[in-house]
């Protein structure tokens, strides 16, 4: 279950530029459960699936369009099967925090730009013409000079600010301490979890890993993550369990134990609870989300 640990992940901004542009395709190395100091503004192309983030699952489709606040734990899983090659899926700006809030200490014009931003902290998702007009301008950005560039980013957040359909993430209580020695206690734990899903995850254990009184623990955990580990446990364990429902044929009740679930009554019951639905309705719909029309130029279902 190594990908889905969420690691830090550690992105170049030493070439010259504000911002970092990038396009990626299937299989990377970077679709993984992980986390970094920047904003992502995320933009699908092709293929549907399931976005993780924080403690949301979200389905997105080609022109999906998701800005993702920092330190936010993320992972796009397409819906493909195997070693399946897909030459371009996403387009994805990153940015710091530290640079929009410089930006807006000199020009005053840009302090125009900071709503986006803030209610952007855990994610955002941006429907309607918004993706399409966003589409174009993310696309070109990495023909452009370095001033048609910076241009064209603030064109890309003032669609974002005017978009009129856009949803707020539910992961408002979702977010990780980003002090330096936290990140590393909270990634080892996490990778604890990860890595024993299928048994008896302790909290004990937990709290020894990283040095810590149960007591202790139990309150850190609390600030990190803004729920009891308890509920981490469930809720990791329930997204697990909506991957493989997502993306394999096994049945229900398999998927439970696999899950760490040793009731399935119980694991019915907590699934529709954070999820909304059962999971059989969950795979039903996320079988329904595939055959999508996706009339937007530039974007593919394949």
């Amino acid at each position: 279950m190594s990908e889905l640990k969420p690691s830090l992940e550690v992105n170049d901004n030493s070439l010259g530029s504000s911002f970092r542009f990038l396009r990626s395709g299937l299989p990377n190395d970077s679709v993984k459960w992980h986390f970094h100091p920047e904003y992502e503004l995320h933009q699908i192309l092709r293929t549907s699936g399931k976005l993780f983030i924080g403690d949301s699952v979200l389905n997105f489709r080609p022109g999906s369009l998701f800005l993702i606040g920092p330190y936010t734990p993320h992972n796009f899983v397409s819906d493909v099967r195997g070693a399946a090659s897909v030459p371009e899926r996403d387009l994805m700006l990153l940015f710091r925090k530290e640079w929009v809030e410089a930006s807006a200490n000199v020009l005053t014009e840009f302090r125009e730009l900071r709503p986006a931003f803030d209610e952007a902290v855990f994610g955002v998702e941006y429907s309607g013409e918004t993706q399409q007009s966003v589409y174009t301008l993310m696309n070109r950005i990495d023909s452009e000079a370095p001033l048609e560039r910076l241009i064209s980013f603030i064109r890309i957040i003032d669609q974002l600010i005017h978009c009129r359909r856009k949803t707020v993430l539910g992961t408002s209580r979702y977010f990780i301490d980003t002090r330096t020695t936290s990140l590393r206690r909270f990634n080892k734990v996490v990778d604890y979890i990860r890595e024993h899903i299928e048994e008896d995850v302790s909290m004990e254990t937990a709290a020894d890993l990283v040095g810590m009184s149960y007591k202790m623990f139990s309150r850190w955990f609390m600030e990190c993550t803004g729920i009891g580990f308890r509920r981490y446990v469930i809720k990791t364990r329930i997204n697990k369990s909506c991957e493989y429902l997502f993306s394999t044929s096994r049945s229900i009740q398999e998927i439970c134990f696999l899950v760490g679930f040793n009731n399935v009554s119980n694991y019915n019951r907590l699934f529709r609870q954070i999820i909304g639905v059962t999971p059989t309705e969950f795979r039903r719909k996320s079988q329904e989300a595939k055959s999508y029309d996706f009339p937007l130029e530039g974007f593919a279902a394949a």
